[in-house]
């Protein structure tokens, strides 16, 4: 199954896109928390004029929530059933993509992901809850990455063995943290999580807030923006 060629996407020609692949990840199922993020994400980069888009690995949650009716997927494209232009939706912003994965593994597609990413400014890929193989390779890939963690009882333990697995492939792994689910707990549950980082990884990741935080997309996209200028310098 060849990966997609960037030339076949005609949306963007003169333009030359960033080309941000940024994973949208989770380390427990959050319910909807994480998919209204990369939404929010994806509207306030495109209403800055950027183009977006968002990728749903998550068996249509993501556009389902984003209200997009869908027929043709990226496993349409793959077999050879459908164009890109077919697969992809365009939202009342024309900056504003959205496109199903379908019914392949993500880690099967994951060279296609990395040739979309250079068509448009941001791409978000919302994955299903988890730490697979694919996860973690899909976690490498990325330019940066999101990793969202339930604030209940002890399950940001669990971001910390994502974590840890992803840096066994992707040593400089170190994504943006989400705290979702009960925000009276945010803030305990960032500080344990990232005194245990400290103590057993090395430098802990960032963490971005809370998923509920006012104004959250705003300012999280500014400092996505300013961590990957920095990279790229």
């Amino acid at each position: 199954m060849p990966p997609l060629k960037p030339q076949t996407i005609d949306s963007v020609t003169a333009y030359q896109p960033a080309g941000r692949l940024v994973p949208v990840l989770s380390a427990n199922p959050v319910d909807f928390d994480l998919i209204d993020t990369a939404l929010a994400l994806g509207r306030k980069a495109a209403s800055y004029g950027e183009t977006v888009l968002i990728l749903d690995c998550n068996g249509g949650q993501t556009l389902n929530r984003a209200g997009v009716i869908y027929q043709k997927t990226l496993a349409d494209v793959l077999s050879g059933e459908a164009q890109l232009r077919d697969a992809l939706y365009v939202t009342a912003n024309e900056h504003y993509n959205t496109v199903a994965l379908g019914d392949i593994p993500l880690d099967k597609a994951l060279g296609s992901l990395a040739a979309l990413s250079l068509e448009f400014d941001w791409v978000f890929v919302v994955a299903k809850p988890g730490c697979t193989s694919a996860h973690t390779r899909l976690a490498a890939a990325g330019d940066i990455c999101l990793l969202g963690y339930d604030t209940k009882r002890d399950d940001f333990m669990r971001a910390y063995w994502m974590i840890e697995a992803i840096r066994r492939r992707a040593p400089k792994f170190d994504p943006y943290i989400l705290s979702c689910g009960d925000m009276g707990e945010a803030v305990e549950t960032a500080l344990m999580l990232s005194d245990c980082v400290r103590d057993y990884l090395g430098a802990p990741p960032p963490y971005a807030g809370h998923v509920m935080d006012e104004n959250l997309e705003t300012r999280l996209l500014g400092q996505l923006r300013k961590t990957l200028a920095s990279t790229a310098a």
